[in-house]
């Protein structure tokens, strides 16, 4: 997996925080280059203004703007963060210009107003940028260049999904998505247990577990246990009660089982199976993420990534910029903070 605070932005409200880095503008008259994806070129002013950007609102949420290796300043740690976002930004920059991928401004309106509601309203948010010298078309960009991220995945996941992989984990996963209510009423004696299962009916069930049954929690439900999916059906109740429920169709009264808190006769309100379609966006996200790292790392490959050996080098294993270390890694040097030139 891809470690980057863009991975982590599925939603806009945290993203947006999360990923303030790639707001900034690219400065034309910048003189140094950060590093090169191809034909285009990071620079060192812009990476400044990125590296600010992230220092800002990712402590809103009181966390640092990247964690910094052994003897690494934060500065430095946080610049290898921002240059490694602005890196894989460049590289979606070509598939959404190629497959004419566009955000539209309604979206961007939602991601702010979204930011606005996790600080508190619009007024603690233009006061915090105020603070920290930045404006709303900062934030505006950001949004922008985020939800075209998001949009290159959703595309890059939905052309390369393989429809028999979703359909083996469906049935792999088929107890995540049953649903199964149940009902008991529990005695102390098994002639008890046999009396109540021969006369109880689906009708009667609820008034007889709230005038008999001796697990008091559930009997003044009517003896509802609750809704549960059938893994944690399993999960939550004995073994001895879930086979005996599971063994019942929907609507059926079981005869009486045995356990260690007494005897129950168990009703199975309903099992509902959710059909392939209903889950199938489900189970497209949960692929999401090998499925586009995969993409990615061809991408990378297939693409000249140079990075100033003053902010590292860019690794193919992590697919990020890491400190320099070593005489064994070339160019040697360390990472350092950069400054915005005037």
């Amino acid at each position: 997996m891809i470690p980057s605070l863009l991975r982590r932005s599925r939603t806009l409200a945290l993203a947006v925080v999360a990923v303030l880095g790639l707001a900034a503008c690219t400065s034309s008259g910048a003189s140094s280059t950060a590093a090169t994806v191809g034909d285009a070129t990071i620079s060192v002013s812009q990476l400044a203004r990125d590296a600010d950007l992230y220092t800002f609102l990712i402590g809103l949420s009181d966390a640092p703007c990247g964690t910094p290796a052994e003897g690494e300043t934060q500065e430095a740690a946080c610049n290898r963060l921002a240059l490694s976002n602005d890196i894989r930004e460049e590289v979606m920059k070509a598939y959404a210009a190629e497959h004419d991928l566009a955000v539209e401004q309604a979206a961007i309106d939602d991601a702010i107003a979204q930011v606005e509601q996790n600080l508190g309203g619009p007024e603690e948010l233009d006061a915090r940028l105020k603070e920290a010298g930045l404006t709303r078309a900062h934030l505006e960009a950001l949004a922008r260049r985020l939800l075209l991220f998001n949009l290159v995945v959703d595309d890059v996941v939905a052309d390369r999904v393989d429809e028999d992989q979703l359909r083996t984990a469906y049935e792999e996963q088929l107890g995540t998505f049953t649903t199964v209510e149940a009902s008991h009423i529990l005695v102390a004696d098994q002639a008890e247990a046999e009396r109540i299962a021969a006369e109880v009916t689906p009708e009667t069930f609820a008034k007889v577990a709230e005038r008999e049954s001796i697990d008091t929690g559930s009997g003044a439900n009517g003896g509802n246990l609750g809704a549960f999916s059938e893994s944690e059906f399993r999960s939550q109740f004995i073994p001895e009660f879930v086979d005996a429920a599971l063994a019942l169709e929907a609507g059926q009264i079981s005869a009486p089982v045995q356990s260690e808190f007494g005897w129950h006769v168990i009703y199975l309100v309903r099992r509902d199976v959710a059909p392939f379609e209903d889950v199938r966006d489900q189970l497209q996200a949960e692929q999401s993420t090998p499925i586009f790292d995969a993409w990615f790392r061809e991408q990378v490959q297939a693409a000249a990534i140079d990075v100033n050996p003053r902010f590292g080098r860019y690794d193919m294993d992590s697919l990020e910029v890491v400190p320099i270390r070593s005489t064994a890694d070339e160019p040697a040097g360390e990472t350092a903070p950069v400054t915005t030139g005037p």
